[in-house]
């Protein structure tokens, strides 16, 4: 379960790759990571509740723990006597591989609290594969005395604990063989089955199937084409609608008052937006120039062919001999943007959006 809660814990924090956003394999295979991690925590917190402020989880001495794997294929009788002979010991783990093939967890939980009804208190139950992996359990009953780590006493074809005591106090020690009889595991490895279900999966072709769809499901912001030239001036200034500090508790700017980033900062930028599915707006955004020859020109297009997506954005960056970014509609908001093709740039400490009109006889989309 620790292991499961670690790499889940690890994936939140990372960044989804764009192409695989509309995937639901690996949704899936996350869903069903968390629903064993859930059930895992489940069962172990239900074996806890009743447990004493020594019980497993809290337990960091070194006293021996006696793990007893455990499979349905031992039976209904056969599980519930072992059940009850485990219930009130906190020194002893029963684990389980999995669910049976086909089998949801869900309904193992199901199966599993039929069998403790009436059982008090709980015995302590996880499902954990790798302990399975660890202790090379192939077959069941199967008990594993751990002991700071180690491997104390091993026994298969057992799974009475009177007798085990016994054979404790005695001091046996080490792999005593099978002494009864064993029967095969009826659950899957869930581990195993993950990473099949993982390599199952083609992910290039995922990939390309992804970067396929990409552009039929692009969102874009469209703007209305300019029917006039038009210069319109956006104003940056912001008033602070309640003091604003450092973390230090420096006061930066107090409530009600003004500020205009372009009274400390330069713009830096000349934005050239322009509908890039219609071939007069790129030509015509291809012959503007900016007042300030230092500024960096930066291309946003409002749109792009969906078919073919990428070769026609790659032949307009070849064209522009420049990077072209998608219109986003923070950007849109931010500059006010009204109508394409335009360019904005810097002028004191202003913004000036020029809206340019189409030449006579153009504007066909490609």
């Amino acid at each position: 379960m620790q292991r499961s809660q670690a790499i889940l814990h690890a994936l939140e924090g990372q960044p989804r790759p764009e192409w695989l956003n509309g995937q639901t394999e690996p949704l899936e295979l996350k869903r069903q990571a968390m629903q064993v991690f859930e059930t895992a925590q489940s069962l172990q917190n239900s074996a806890l509740s009743i447990g004493t402020e020594s019980s497993l989880s809290t337990n960091h001495s070194y006293k021996p723990l006696t793990l007893l794997f455990v499979s349905f294929s031992l039976g209904d009788e056969a599980l519930k006597g072992i059940f009850e002979e485990v219930s009130g010991r906190d020194d002893v783990l029963l684990v389980f591989r999995g669910p049976k093939p086909g089998q949801k967890l869900p309904a193992l939980m199901t199966d599993l609290k039929r069998l403790l009804k009436g059982i008090e208190p709980l015995p302590n139950i996880i499902i954990d594969p790798t302990r399975f992996q660890h202790w090379s359990v192939t077959s069941v009953p199967d008990i594993v005395v751990e002991e700071e780590g180690k491997n104390r006493l091993h026994v298969r074809g057992v799974s009475s604990l009177s007798w085990l005591d016994e054979q404790l106090k005695a001091g046996k020690q080490g792999d005593l063989g099978t002494m009864g009889d064993i029967s095969e595991i009826a659950e899957i490895d869930l581990l195993e089955e993950l990473k099949r279900r993982m390599a199952a999966i083609d992910w290039k072709q995922k990939q390309r199937q992804a970067i396929a769809r990409f552009w039929q499901q692009q969102k874009f912001e469209v703007l209305p084409e300019a029917q006039s030239d038009r210069d319109r001036i956006v104003d940056l200034t912001i008033t602070a609608p309640r003091d604003l500090t450092a973390p230090n508790g420096q006061l930066i700017i107090r409530a009600g008052q003004t500020v205009n980033p372009l009274d400390k900062m330069p713009f830096g930028l000349c934005l050239m937006v322009f509908d890039a599915t219609v071939p007069a707006q790129v030509e015509l955004i291809q012959h503007q120039s900016c007042q300030d020859k230092q500024a960096r020109m930066m291309y946003l297009a409002t749109s792009l062919p969906r078919q073919p997506g990428w070769d026609s954005l790659q032949r307009l960056e070849t064209a522009l001999q420049a990077p072209v970014y998608l219109l986003t509609p923070d950007v849109r908001s931010r500059f006010q943007l009204q109508h394409v093709p335009a360019v904005v740039e810097q002028s004191g400490n202003r913004l000036l959006v020029h809206e340019r009109k189409l030449p006579a006889s153009t504007g066909d989309r490609s």
